[in-house]
């Protein structure tokens, strides 16, 4: 049933639709406001071809932070990875919830989205971070257009900031001695070794295994991680092409079996009390994983006693890889090295090391045509 009339108090037209929705239930439409008869005509003529297209998202009033919640709990949570579901979480919190969480469903417009990415890039978060965020929100939006609470995803319509490459902060070759050199009776010696010497990423140091050390050929096979959160060990790596074997050096032979001997010597005194995961860098507690936070803070005081500039733990990696470019070797061997999917990934990151390749091809070019 439909019908269209003047309101006499209002002087503005409105109209009733009924229809039934899937489950078969009736279910009534009543719009008012309207300007003209024709206008509340169209208005229904619409209406009802939602309805007959299944298009049509009836009036509901669940918040994006309520469904967002939802989606998490019972559908997020099993199509992803631990970690990804583990982050997702925290954006949602520190970003999503106190912000726009409170906004009906409904009611989200372009608007709306765009002034969230804009005040996310003006409070000066890494474009990266935004991405991230944005992405969480697009897939949430997407499934409640499954579920028919709303038509449009808005959020795939926002304009985000361009993206600006940063400037890598590295060590200098004196730098990287000093710093090994100085922390050479500190806690996580070996841990900064396997980053500057190895190239690894933290979560593969923090979850590498005695057995995946040959130590006679001298390679380390990366074939687990521990999550960042520092709860779980992951199999495989950050990428498939993670799963790899690094060449190490005779330095780093012999620090890890420095290391091998700390290890032997817990793991007798503690007896009973050790739990043998077979962990290169071990909690001296009882043997187990190393929390990822505990080396940050100490890896922070350990470059400040130290006098260097603050870089994070992850620039160890990069000081490595581009003190192998500065000395001339393959890129193609640099990358697979670490672990990355594709050689573009590594001359996009190291980009800032070509200049100066570039001048040194230029300088062997003049050595060698005597033209």
């Amino acid at each position: 049933m439909a019908s269209v009339k003047k309101n006499k108090g209002t002087k503005k037209w409105e109209f009733v639709f009924d229809y039934y929705d899937q489950n078969g239930l009736r279910k009534q439409v009543r719009r008012r406001g309207f300007n003209s008869k024709r206008e509340a005509d169209e208005a229904m003529a619409q209406l009802h071809l939602d309805v007959q297209n299944q298009e049509y998202v009836g009036t509901d009033h669940t918040t994006l932070g309520d469904f967002i919640q939802y989606w998490l709990d019972n559908i997020r949570k099993m199509e992803c990875s631990e970690t990804t579901f583990y982050n997702n979480k925290l954006y949602y919190k520190n970003h999503i919830k106190d912000s726009i969480g409170n906004v009906k469903l409904q009611r989200l417009d372009l608007n709306i989205c765009q002034r969230f990415v804009t005040n996310m890039h003006n409070k000066g978060y890494a474009r990266n971070t935004i991405d991230r965020v944005c992405t969480l929100l697009k897939c949430a939006i997407d499934k409640a257009i499954e579920y028919g609470l709303l038509k449009i995803n808005y959020m795939r319509k926002v304009t985000l900031p361009k993206k600006e490459k940063s400037n890598l902060q590295i060590w200098t070759l004196d730098q990287v001695n000093t710093f090994l050199e100085f922390t050479q009776n500190r806690r996580y010696h070996c841990v900064y070794a396997l980053a500057l010497l190895a190239g690894m990423r933290q979560g593969e140091i923090l979850g590498l295994r005695w057995k995946d050390i040959d130590f006679t050929n001298k390679i380390i096979y990366i074939n687990q991680t521990l999550t960042h959160y520092g709860t779980k060990i992951k199999q495989g790596a950050k990428t498939y092409a993670g799963v790899r074997k690094i060449s190490i050096p005779n330095q780093l032979i012999d620090i890890l079996k420095e290391q091998r001997k700390r290890y032997e010597t817990l793991k007798s005194k503690l007896g009973s009390g050790w739990v043998d995961m077979d962990i290169v860098i071990f909690n001296f507690a009882n043997g187990k994983t190393v929390f990822p936070g505990n080396l940050t803070k100490a890896y922070a005081k350990d470059i400040e006693r130290c006098g260097l500039p603050h870089i994070r733990f992850h620039d160890l990696r990069h000081t490595h890889a581009t003190l192998l470019l500065s000395k001339g070797i393959n890129v193609k061997v640099i990358s697979e090295r670490l672990g990355h999917t594709k050689v573009g990934v590594t001359l996009d990151t190291y980009s800032h090391v070509l200049p100066s390749m570039q001048q040194e091809v230029t300088n062997t070019l003049e050595e060698i045509i005597l033209v």
